[in-house]
Parts: C-alpha cells; structure tokens; sequence
C-alpha cells in the first residue's frame, strides 16, 4: 500500500522529501544533512529521490523556494501587510516569533540565515535565491514604512535604512538566541526596536 500511495501521489512524495529536507536544514544544517539520510526521513526509495531531485543542490533549491520563502512570507510580510503601522506590526512578529520558540523549548535559527550562511559562498545560483528572498523581505519592510510616512506624514525617515536595520537586528538577535539556545536576545531586541521605532515616530511627527 505504501507504495501504491507513493506511485499515485507524486506531489505528495515531493512534499514529504521538501519537508524533511526543510526540517533537517534548520535543525542540523544543509551540509551536514545527507541524502540517505533524508530518504529515511521522507520514507520514500532511492528511485523516488532521484526522480525528483537527482542531486541534493536541487533539492536545496526547492526547498528555498517552497519553504523558505514561505517561513518569510507568512513570519513577516503577511503581519506586515495586516497591521496598521511598521512598528506595531514588528512588535508583534517579534512577540509570535518569541512566543513560539518559548513552546517549542528550542531554538533552531531563522530558516533563511542558517542556508544563507551555508551555502552563499558556494554556490551562485542559491546565492541568487537566497538573495531574492532578503529583497522580498526587505521590500516588504520598505513598503510598510514608505506607507507610515504617507498616511502618518511622518518624516526624516528613510524606509530602506530603516528596513536593513530591522532585519539585520533580527537577524544577530535570532543568531545569538540560537547559540545560547536563550530567546533573551529576542526579547532584547524587540524592546530596544520597538523604543528606538517610537522615538523615531515622535520625533519625526513633532518636526512636521
């Protein structure tokens, strides 16, 4: 039956060799996962595996495309688009993102940092990827800020800077967090963006 199921469900065969990968890229990293190793997980056979991705590097590629930038969209650019203001809405992306890894008891690393630092050196093509995944981010931070200086007449705000600042402190809390297996620096970090933020708002609001 097991192979009945895998012959009529080739997407779902896919699915279940992406999410194993996506797992083990996060948790041990993309280099030292092999693909036997995965084959395990996903519980399917080698023809399987290689049917759908001859090599690992593909393998890594989809799983960017289908999960990484993903784990982007619905972390950051959805509550981005869903709530008023930029610093409302990266206080509560902080706040899930803390709340969540509390549950959990662990801290695997940001999905898109962790291949970041694995593999851009390496290989141009998922270098290429992985850079458009920054830009989607970075645009979407960029968007909500330009819209807060719209609606809000904020001014003396620079949407971009803005943008790599927030991601870039994201980005060190959540690697400090992963080494300590602490999400303290995670809740540093949304307090001191969320006071710098507001400072910034204020000031920019009385100016005009």
């Amino acid at each position: 039956m097991t192979g009945n199921r895998r012959t009529n469900d080739p997407q779902g065969v896919r699915r279940r060799i992406i999410d194993a990968a996506y797992d083990a890229f996060v948790s041990q990293g993309y280099i030292a996962t092999g693909m036997l190793e995965l084959r395990e997980k996903a519980s399917v056979s080698g023809g399987a595996m290689a049917h759908h991705f001859p090599a690992k590097r593909e393998l890594g590629l989809a799983v960017i495309h289908d999960r990484v930038a993903e784990a982007v969209r619905q972390t950051w650019i959805e509550p981005l688009d869903a709530c008023a203001d930029a610093p409302m809405a990266i206080d509560l992306i902080f706040a899930n993102i803390i709340s969540e890894l509390t549950r959990k008891g662990s801290v695997s690393g940001c999905p898109l940092n962790n291949m970041a630092m694995e593999v851009s050196r390496h290989d141009p093509e998922m270098r290429d990827v992985l850079s458009g995944v920054f830009d989607a981010w970075h645009e979407a931070l960029s968007a909500k800020f330009e819209a807060d200086l719209a609606s809000k007449h904020v001014r003396d705000l620079n949407p971009s800077s803005l943008a790599t600042l927030v991601i870039a402190a994201y980005s060190g809390a959540m690697a400090i967090a992963k080494a300590r297996q602490d999400v303290g620096p995670l809740v540093d970090c949304r307090a001191e963006l969320a006071a710098f933020l507001a400072s910034k708002y204020r000031l920019a609001t009385r100016a005009s």
